[in-house]
């Protein structure tokens, strides 16, 4: 829940807040997309993954389009 982009030194880092009951060994998958476009497309580096953030700063290099991300666990 929560999820948001946090942009620090030219790098866009999605981040996201867990259940405090979250089952051991819960993994996520991070998708992305630029606004308009139909599809998500899956961050490959950050599918399975077990840490609540994403950096998704080569995804996102064009400052001049919006994006926006999602995370399934």
């Amino acid at each position: 829940k929560h999820a948001a982009f946090s942009s620090t030194n030219f790098e866009n880092i999605l981040t996201w807040e867990t259940e405090a009951d979250i089952p051991l060994g819960t993994v996520f998958d991070v998708q992305y997309k630029q606004y308009g476009e139909k599809s998500w497309l899956n961050k490959h580096e950050c599918q399975s993954i077990t840490q609540p953030f994403c950096n998704l700063t080569h995804e996102t290099e064009n400052f001049t389009e919006p994006y926006y991300a999602r995370v399934r666990a």
